[in-house]
């Protein structure tokens, strides 16, 4: 299982980007907080970051700025991605069968 289920949005707009995440990279080294860049959306100015421990993501928040996601969306599209993964598998045993 995933343990970074605490996930921030927060708008990155294209200009101010790379320093902004240096800024993000440098701060999270610092203070030794894990944190994963999850997949931006194309023609979105929206990035999520996910953390482990939900106290993290606030006081994360409280530096940067963002909006923590609700627990339930990212536990639903964890399982349907479950599901998407197990229908994939089954699609390729019997393909390769």
């Amino acid at each position: 299982m995933n343990a970074f289920v605490h996930q921030v949005e927060m708008k990155l707009p294209e200009p101010e980007a790379t320093e902004r995440l240096r800024r993000i990279q440098s701060w999270c080294a610092d203070w030794e907080i894990g944190f994963r860049m999850l997949d931006r959306q194309p023609y979105s100015e929206s990035v999520r970051l996910a953390f482990e421990d939900r106290r993290l993501a606030r006081a994360f928040i409280g530096h940067f700025g963002g909006v923590l996601v609700d627990e339930l969306e990212v536990e639903d599209a964890m399982a349907a991605d479950a599901a998407f993964e197990d229908v994939y598998e089954r699609l390729a045993r019997e393909f390769n069968a």
